[in-house]
């Protein structure tokens, strides 16, 4: 990867092929290789991790635009893109457990009297194209408020499995004024 001074549409038309012009987070021009896609046959865990990536890159339009928000805030001052961070957690829990992780489309934090809940809505989906999605409604504990005051700020949550993986849902932070 090369830092460019400046990019051409001429530049690019005629360099098409060879070299894959972009901005990099939005700011920088760069140039790279064109990637080069696998040419068929294609293994089988090659053409299921391929079809996993579409899944991924296919599942941002399922996002509500607080989840988009939480996910946008959660990144700032992190080296990886949220795009990236989003995919990546659905490519890692894929390689773990040959499924699609459960995506967190939107989140809500409620408050009772002794603690604060969090109601996520989840998206399960599948590689077979013939499976309906799944859409779910998980509620969990977020903290008791006696622990508010024993607990560092501010506080950051996500979603997590029952074996502690981490699923598709931003760190958000939880900051509440005492």
């Amino acid at each position: 990867m090369a830092i460019v001074d400046t990019v051409t549409g001429e530049t690019i038309e005629k360099l098409r092929g060879v070299i894959d012009f972009y901005m990099l987070r939005g700011i920088l021009p760069v140039a790279r290789s064109w990637p080069k896609k696998p040419k068929p046959p294609y293994t089988i865990l090659q053409a299921e991790a391929m079809a996993v990536f579409a899944i991924a890159n296919d599942s941002f339009k399922c996002l509500t635009d607080n989840m988009i928000n939480a996910w946008r805030v959660g990144s700032v001052g992190s080296v990886a893109a949220w795009t990236d961070v989003f995919r990546s957690l659905i490519m890692k829990y894929w390689k773990l457990n040959r499924i699609i992780a459960p995506i967190a489309i939107d989140y809500l934090v409620t408050e009772t009297e002794t603690q604060f809940k969090v109601k996520w809505n989840i998206l399960q989906r599948y590689i077979d194209i013939n499976v309906p999605w799944e859409y779910t409604e998980v509620e969990t504990l977020l903290i008791n408020k006696e622990d508010i005051l024993l607990a560092p700020k501010p506080i950051y949550f996500t979603l997590l499995n029952e074996e502690g993986i981490r699923l598709v849902a931003p760190y958000i932070t939880f900051g509440i004024e005492i």
